[in-house]
Formats: C-alpha cells, sequence, structure tokens
C-alpha cells in the first residue's frame, strides 16, 4: 500500500541489478551504510525485454522491513508482478516498450502502487501519448536497459525537454548514465528524480560519493531559487537585451549593444541575455566593462541545431538559468525583466521582437517598455503600420532610441 509519509520522488534513488538475490542482499547492506536513503529502485530483468536477466522474486524484499522500494520492471509481460502487493514496495515501473501496459498500469493502482512508464532511449515520445494519463510519473532512461556502467546518451536531453513542455505536471525520472558529470544539468531541466546504480554502489565509498550526488543536488537547486530570486529582485530594474547573434565586435550593431549595456550596468541596472554570440555576447561584455555581473537565460540543445546559435563561447555571463527549449527561454526571459531592447537582426530576433510586442499590448496598461534601437525600425513600422492591421495605440507602446544617452535617459523616465 501507499505510505502517505513516503516521499515518492527523491532527489536521488540508489538502483540494484543483480542476476542472484544473495548479491542484491549485499547491495542493499552497501546502502545501509550509505545515508538515510529514503527510496532504492530495484531492477528485474527476464532476458526477453532487455539483454541481461536478474532475479525475478521481488518478495524476497518483504524481509527488509525498514527500506521502502520501488520495482523498474524491464520484463516483457509486466502484469505478472501485480498480482499482489508487497508491503514494503510502494511504486512500480513498467516499459513502454513491454505487453499489457495500460493494464499493467491499472493493476498497480488498484493494489495501492504509484504506478508508471518507463521509454528507452530510440523509442518515440509519440508511444507515450495514448498512456500517459494513466501513469502517474514516466522514466526516461538514459542507456539502452539492461545494465549497469554504461554511458549516458545525450539525445536523451532533448526527449526530456520536450516530455516537460508536452506534460509539464508529470513527475519525470531518469535511470541510467547518471553521474556527478550529468546531475546537474537533469535536474535544471526539471527532473523530478535521477535514479543512480554503479555510481554509487561500485564506488570505493558508496557514503561519500552519496552525499556528494546530495549536496549536488542541493546546490542546484539553491542556485536556481537564487537565480530566479535575483530576476526578481525590484531593486533593480532588469534590461532584456535581444537581438541577432551573427554580429562580431567589428559589426555596429554589436559596439551599439556593447555601449548601451556600458551605460545601462553603469547606472545601476541588471542586464540580461540570452547567452548566446552577437549582441547577446555584447551585452555581457558591456556589464563586464562597467563593473558589473551579467545574467543569461540559456537553452542548451541535445545536440547542435544547424539555425540555432546556442550558448556563446565567448559570451563570459556571471550566472545562468536554463530553460526548456528556444521558446522557453524567451519566454522566462521576457517575463522576469522590466525592459525589452531590441537591436538589428534577424528571424530570431523578429520572433522576440513580436513575443514582447504582442506580452506588452495584451497587458496594457501594464505593459512592459520596449525599445527598438536604431533609426531604421521606423521604416520597419511604417511598413507595418502600411501592410498590415496594425493600430497607432500598439505602436505607441514603442520608443525607437538612436543613441545609448536616448536609452538611459528613457529608461530612467519609466
Amino acid at each position: 500500500m501507499k505510505k502517505p509519509a513516503q516521499n515518492f520522488f527523491p532527489k536521488i534513488i540508489p538502483a540494484i541489478l543483480e542476476t542472484d538475490f544473495s548479491e542484491v542482499e549485499k547491495k542493499l547492506e552497501i546502502l545501509a551504510g550509505a545515508g538515510d536513503i529514503s527510496l532504492i529502485q530495484i531492477d528485474l530483468a527476464d532476458g526477453k525485454l532487455v539483454d541481461g536477466k536478474t532475479f525475478l522474486e521481488p518478495e524476497k524484499l518483504e524481509k527488509f522491513t525498514n527500506q521502502y522500494f520501488e520495482l523498474d520492471l524491464m520484463v516483457e509481460d509486466p502484469l505478472v508482478f501485480v498480482k499482489k502487493a508487497i508491503p514494503n514496495v510502494c511504486k512500480v515501473c513498467a516499459h513502454i516498450e513491454s505487453e499489457h501496459v495500460a493494464e499493467f498500469l491499472a493493476a498497480a493502482r488498484e493494489l495501492g502502487y504509484v504506478a508508471g512508464v518507463a521509454i528507452n532511449p530510440d523509442t518515440s515520445l509519440a508511444t507515450l501519448d495514448s498512456i500517459v494519463d494513466k501513469a502517474e510519473f514516466v522514466q526516461f532512461l538514459g542507456i539502452h536497459p539492461g545494465g549497469q556502467g554504461r554511458h549516458f546518451i545525450s539525445s536523451v536531453l532533448g526527449k526530456i525537454a520536450d516530455f516537460k513542455r508536452r506534460y509539464p505536471k508529470i513527475p519525470v525520472q531518469v535511470d541510467g548514465g547518471v553521474n556527478d558529470q550529468n546531475i546537474m544539468q537533469l535536474l535544471q531541466l526539471g527532473v523530478n528524480s535521477v535514479v543512480i546504480g554503479s555510481a554509487i554502489v561500485r564506488s570505493k565509498n558508496p557514503h561519500e560519493e552519496y552525499l556528494k550526488l546530495q549536496t549536488m543536488t542541493a546546490q542546484t537547486q539553491n542556485k536556481i531559487s537564487e537565480n530566479i530570486n535575483s530576476l526578481s529582485d525590484v531593486k533593480v530594474k532588469k534590461i532584456a537585451f535581444l537581438g541577432g547573434a551573427a554580429w562580431q565586435p567589428t559589426d555596429q550593431p554589436y559596439k551599439d549593444a556593447f555601449e548601451v549595456a556600458k551605460v545601462l550596468a553603469e547606472n545601476g541596472y541588471g542586464i540580461v541575455n540570452g547567452g548566446g554570440p552577437g549582441v547577446m555576447e555584447a551585452a555581457t561584455k558591456g556589464a563586464h566593462a562597467a563593473g558589473t555581473r551579467a545574467l543569461a537565460i540559456t537553452y542548451h540543445p541535445n545536440k547542435p541545431k544547424r539555425h540555432y546559435e546556442g550558448v556563446g563561447k565567448e559570451n563570459d555571463f556571471d550566472e545562468e538559468i536554463l530553460t526548456l527549449d528556444y521558446f522557453d527561454r524567451t519566454k522566462v526571459m521576457l517575463q522576469n525583466t522590466d525592459v525589452h531592447i531590441v537591436f538589428k537582426g534577424s528571424i530570431g530576433t523578429l520572433s522576440e521582437f513580436g513575443m514582447t510586442w504582442v506580452s506588452s499590448w495584451i497587458h496594457e496598461p501594464n505593459s512592459k517598455p520596449i525599445v527598438l534601437y536604431g533609426e531604421f525600425w521606423n521604416d520597419i513600422l511604417n511598413a507595418l503600420q502600411k501592410g498590415m492591421l496594425i493600430e497607432p495605440e500598439e505602436r505607441d507602446i514603442l520608443k525607437v532610441c538612436c543613441t545609448p544617452q536616448e536609452v538611459l535617459e528613457f529608461v530612467e523616465g519609466l
């Protein structure tokens, strides 16, 4: 039965995958000395669904009356394992590639288990669409299942981000390949729990390794909270810099962004950008020239995108908030800054300009000021007003500025 006081999604869930139950007992003894562990995952594999086979008698876990477990059922037919509740098992998971998954989820929940579904690295997210409303969590496999000690598959990061965007309320955990090199990135993506096997139980000092990972998760959560709090600091107006990523230090838009950021930072304003090259890099450099810090709202794709600049190597921002995708990056930046300055750019800049313009209009009279930097914007606005249904009041919430001093005077007058 479910234990009302039990935390079903602790940040770290140690895992055990063994052929013989005697080895499971040895690993449990190791973990007993590793710290106060609220939940341990036991992997069960029948040799049919995945490579490798483990012991298949989870009822033997009943003897460990002071420990709660979850079962990762890497088996062809998970229904076999939900005929009877095991008192100290509170959570179970079947793989979407198994048989009778919907029936398994229903039977597991009937027994009082927290019931979830796992998905392999190569399986399409679309396979979850028909089943996800019946699951209480989703477990992403970071490796091809069936063994411990394998390397994390980086493309899984993108799948997690896509899933979090589509189903933000469903808890997510990641199993396989998690270690101190990637745990912070997973937590910053919004993963609720990480399942860690060999990195703990095969380490020279499991207690020390577990405590290190616990500390890292706490630091990650604190860092996220601190960054969000810094964005919400009402004592300092935060200025979002939007513009082209292709500009080089010798290009005029780069020089303009640098000078505007420098002047604003010198006068006590916070500088925020998307962490990329071009105008974003120039904003950071301008803040540093003024002796202040810069905050970046970033998106790290799971693999390079041909038409997305990513994080700039020369953009040496001081603080970072990771987001799920390109649009999430823009949304978080626009929602948590006070003034938006748009420099010359390409279609990415146009999308950012459109998002801030319509958002400000929707929230008018509490709209956020928008500065368009450069005389060329008047030609663009005139063309839009002539060719589209742009009302004069919609244009009035925009301010075209052509010098850093003009920007400063406008911001100071708000």
